[in-house]
């Protein structure tokens, strides 16, 4: 999967995992998005089969989700 497309599925999840969560969208951080990086590994989770050129893929994946701290709002 190229990271384009990885990076709007992993938003996407972020944000269904952040309601479950007791976390303030608008406030996450590098350790909320360890904590949800982890989860997805351990299950085993074809979001992170993206290309990382190299690259941690928690690092891309936590540039992603604070850089544009997607704020879930309702």
């Amino acid at each position: 999967m190229k990271q384009k497309e990885a990076r709007i599925l992993i938003t996407r999840e972020w944000e269904r995992w952040l309601q479950t969560q007791s976390i303030d969208p608008c406030n996450a951080t590098g350790r909320d998005t360890l904590k949800f990086f982890f989860e997805l590994q351990d299950r085993k989770s074809d979001l992170l089969d993206f290309q990382s050129r190299g690259r941690d893929k928690w690092h891309i994946i936590n540039g992603w989700l604070l850089r544009e701290q997607h704020c879930v709002t309702h």
